[in-house]
Order: C-alpha cells, then sequence, then structure tokens
C-alpha cells in the first residue's frame, strides 16, 4: 500500500485521467490536474470549449468491487434527486453508466467515477462558527438516516459493514491498533482496555434496524463545503452499513482532540434533534462510538504512510490517541 501514491503511480494516473476525459463527453481540449491523495486519488478536469468542471475519483486499487461503487452512487443519486441533502450529482458517462474502466500506461487497471464540481470551502477549528456548522451537520446526518431507512435498495446493492470488528478489530478495513510500531508497551494496553469497554458497550447496544443502516460513515471536515449559507456534503467512499451514530464520530474525525470537541458535540445533538430525537441512553453511547473511531483514525494514519495527511501527522495523532483514551477510561472524553 506504501506504493499506491509513489511518483510515477501519480504521473500514470494523472495521464490516464487526461486520456479519459472524452468518456464523461469532454472536448479534446479539456485537462486534468490533481486535486488531492487520500483514500483515492481526486483531480479537476476542466473543458475551456464549454467552461464545464467535474471532478474525477480515481479509485484505489482493490478498496471497493464495482457493484460497491455503483451501490455508492445509488444513494448519492437517490440523495440527490430527491433532494434530500446538499450534495454533488454524480456525472454518467457518454454510455450512461457511472463506472468508468481505464488502464493506465504502466498497465494497471482503475476504475473511476465523476460528480459535479461544487463550491465551498472546509470548516476548521479556526472558524468562529465551527459549532453552528457542526449542528447543521447533525441536522443533515439525521435527514439521511430517514431517508435510508425508508430507500428501496437495488438488488445488486453492496457495501462493506461499519460494526465494532470492520472499524477496530484484527482484521479491520483500515488496520489493527497491535501493528502500529509508534506505541509502547503501556499504550498497546491502555488501548486494549479502552477497546474492551467499546466492546462490551457496543455488544449491550447491538445491531438493529432501528440503530443499524446505510450511514456516510466519513462526514468529517474534508468531505464538507460551506458555501455561503449551504453545508455540501461530499464523497461517500466510505459509505457502508454502520451505527447511525456513527455519523456523529466521523463529524468529529481529528478534532477529537480540541478544547472545542465537547461544544461541537452539544452542537451536532442538537443539529440532529432538529429531525430525530436521541435518547439519554444514545447520547451516553456518543463517547465510545467517538473514541472508537478516533482508533480507527490512529490505525488509518499508519496503514496510509504514503497519504500526505497521514505520513504528516501519524506520530501527533497517535499520540493525541492514547491521551484521549486514558480520558475516555477516566470518563473525562467529551465532557
Amino acid at each position: 500500500m506504501a506504493k499506491e501514491y509513489e511518483p510515477q503511480t501519480v504521473m500514470d494516473l494523472t495521464n490516464m485521467v487526461n486520456s479519459s476525459l472524452h468518456l464523461w463527453g469532454l472536448s479534446e481540449n479539456a485537462s486534468a490536474k490533481l486535486l488531492c491523495l487520500s483514500e483515492n486519488a481526486t483531480f479537476k478536469a476542466t473543458d475551456p470549449q464549454t467552461d464545464k468542471e467535474i471532478i474525477i475519483r480515481v479509485q484505489r486499487t482493490g478498496y471497493s468491487s464495482k457493484d460497491a461503487i455503483r451501490s455508492e452512487i445509488a444513494w448519492v443519486k437517490a440523495l440527490y434527486d430527491e433532494n434530500i441533502i446538499d450534495t454533488a450529482c454524480p456525472i454518467p458517462l457518454i454510455t450512461g453508466d457511472f463506472v468508468a474502466d481505464a488502464t493506465t500506461p504502466s498497465g494497471e487497471k482503475r476504475m473511476m467515477v465523476a460528480f459535479e464540481k461544487l463550491n465551498g470551502t472546509e470548516p476548521n477549528l479556526e472558524q468562529s462558527d465551527l459549532a453552528h456548522w457542526f449542528e447543521v451537520i447533525g441536522q443533515i446526518s439525521a435527514k439521511m438516516h430517514n431517508h435510508a431507512k425508508k430507500w428501496k435498495k437495488p438488488e445488486w446493492f453492496t457495501r462493506r459493514k461499519w460494526d465494532y470488528e470492520g472499524i477496530v478489530g484484527k482484521n479491520a478495513f483500515w488496520g489493527y491498533h497491535r501493528n502500529d510500531a509508534d506505541l509502547t508497551d503501556q499504550e498497546y494496553d491502555l488501548i486494549d482496555d479502552t477497546l474492551s469497554v467499546v466492546k462490551k458497550i457496543m455488544d449491550g447496544y447491538g445491531i438493529t434496524d432501528e440503530n443499524f443502516g446505510v450511514i456516510h460513515s466519513d462526514c468529517r471536515a474534508t468531505n464538507l463545503l460551506v458555501d455561503g449559507e449551504k453545508l455540501n456534503v461530499i464523497d461517500f467512499d466510505d459509505m457502508g452499513y454502520g451505527w447511525y451514530l456513527f455519523d456523529f464520530a466521523a463529524s468529529l474525525s481529528f478534532m477529537e482532540q480540541s478544547s472545542l470537541a465537547p461544544e461541537l458535540t452539544k452542537a451536532w445533538i442538537k443539529g440532529y434533534e432538529k429531525v430525530n430525537p436521541l435518547s439519554s441512553y444514545e447520547k451516553s453511547l456518543l463517547p465510545t462510538i467517538s473514541i472508537m473511531r478516533r482508533i480507527e483514525l490512529m490505525n488509518w494514519c499508519n496503514t496510509h504512510s504514503e497519504v500526505p495527511f497521514a505520513s504528516e501527522n501519524r506520530l501527533s495523532v497517535t499520540k493525541d490517541t492514547v491521551r484521549l483514551c486514558q480520558m475516555y477510561l477516566n470518563g473525562t472524553y467529551l465532557k
């Protein structure tokens, strides 16, 4: 995985995308530039002949099947068409399909999808109105959950399952903390103790049709765009089956260590309850679900060293995660 985005690979992906723009009906004068590298590689394509701009996502090798990607597009399109939330409309190929197959100059096969380009900027911890936007994302999350519960999924719908094992288990999708070389024996034990408590609580919560279903699962700041009074939700690449409350934990991603985290938690709850009520029991689960997500993020940084953010922040994320686990066991996390 560490070779996923080495310079030659990025160059190959860029050349592949530029040679594939006709698949979306762009002119021969169109060109694409890399926007960012994360789980996938994302490009912005511009056609000077029509002034059209689209976002193209090149899928990471082996992360999602074609049916899984089609399933993602189906839900995003339903949310967009039914005006449930503000999100980017998927752009079909000239064939009418949504998933493009392509091959890099080096012969590597990749899949690509495209979306309309939206305006806006990511919310961040420096914003004075960040709590307001957390209230908005809480409200948006509740709307997505209500839609998911009623939505008739296609027969071929398939997505990964973000349960305890998928999030932090030994075979979790983003890695296992015991494989993190940056942890000391004492820190391994601390995280083990934390996860022991987390598992007991989540086993008690269980998995039912009311608390577990199709979720975005990655509503963090990098997947949100503030555009005036509007908040756009993008990048459903990690959507799947999970606890609905996991969308809260995702919204707080990489902000858990901030002194603002308790305030942001209250804001999210306030927004969510504008649409759906939360019981005292459900609210009491939020720190548990959040610390589970935080450990998952630490594991993601450890297994995605080729991604610039992970490489630059891995050590600080690990250090803060250990501290937050101690706070969780002390009963002071998000308090």
